[in-house]
């Protein structure tokens, strides 16, 4: 695997990563926590603000509007593991704040996930997050610190302040798990980059450039900070739901990586941040087991 950043972008041979993608699950949400109508969140979120001279969003407040970061992990993690797949790591990535910003959700998710996992959350670093995250797990994966981790980005509709710069809000709750194992069968990762301080005018060519670098068959997927660029050279390519920003990108993943039709193709996901100017690319290969399957 080979592993481009941070800033200023370099490219590491490294050897290949012991992770694998094996199953994925996304998810969304209707209605609202109940823990939207706490008054201690009106009174965290004044707090958090006053410094920074932010308004609170009355409607978000007052409708008793969002949704717990807890609850759709929680259905994620009993999609895709149980007493027979124990997790020795667990990430959480968010860049909203929860709808009750007081609690570790991450140290919830360890009570919850079978095998009593290390878990921690990764916040503030936008679309990029996940990405980040999964650099992480292919670093405790090296040590045989972690032989399966799980991958959780989650996002919700509503923030309780007004944002201090425009910003990419979704618009609907919403979760995406990756689960990747050590061992056994599932899509090696091959390749993961990240770019900084790009503009959009430079995303195409960076992008052009990047995909000379995967394999000649891999599908494209093309997260929500992408939807208005093109795939260079035709390249096949599915596209994500502009709707959520930090999770759209890896839920298309979902969906391709359970689509027979793509069983024996590698796939790709590149995202990019207009707020902040990263890019990031991720490449995974053919799961071993399954050409032999469709042979």
């Amino acid at each position: 695997m080979r592993v481009r950043g941070p800033l200023p972008p370099t490219t590491l041979p490294r050897a290949a990563s012991p992770l694998r993608l094996t199953a994925a699950h996304a998810l969304d949400l209707d209605g609202h926590s109940p823990l939207a109508a706490d008054p201690d969140l009106r009174t965290f979120t004044a707090d958090l603000v006053r410094p920074y001279g932010l308004e609170l969003d009355e409607d978000a407040l007052t409708g008793a509007r969002g949704h717990s970061y807890l609850t759709l992990a929680r259905h994620a993690v009993e999609h895709l593991v149980d007493a027979t797949r124990p997790v020795d790591l667990v990430v959480l990535v968010y860049a909203g704040p929860d709808v009750r910003p007081g609690q570790s959700t991450a140290n919830r998710l360890s009570d919850l996930c079978p095998g009593e996992p290390l878990a921690f959350a990764l916040c503030d670093e936008g679309a990029g997050g996940t990405f980040s995250a999964l650099r992480i797990a292919d670093a405790y994966a090296r040590t045989g610190g972690a032989r399966r981790a799980l991958l959780i980005a989650v996002e919700q509709a509503d923030l309780h302040h007004r944002p201090h710069r425009p910003a990419r809000l979704s618009d609907r709750h919403s979760a995406a798990a990756l689960l990747w194992e050590s061992d056994g069968a599932g899509r090696p990762l091959q390749l993961t980059v990240q770019e900084g301080r790009l503009t959009s005018n430079q995303v195409g060519e960076v992008l052009g450039k990047l995909c000379g670098e995967l394999p000649a068959d891999a599908l494209l997927v093309l997260g929500p900070g992408l939807a208005a660029t093109d795939p260079p050279d035709g390249r096949p390519a599915l596209r994500a739901r502009p709707g959520n920003p930090y999770t759209g990108g890896w839920s298309a993943l979902s969906a391709a990586l359970a689509d027979p039709r793509h069983v024996e193709r590698p796939l790709a996901l590149a995202d990019f941040e207009p707020e902040t100017g990263r890019f990031d690319l991720a490449c995974w290969g053919r799961d071993p087991q399954a050409e032999g399957g469709a042979e």
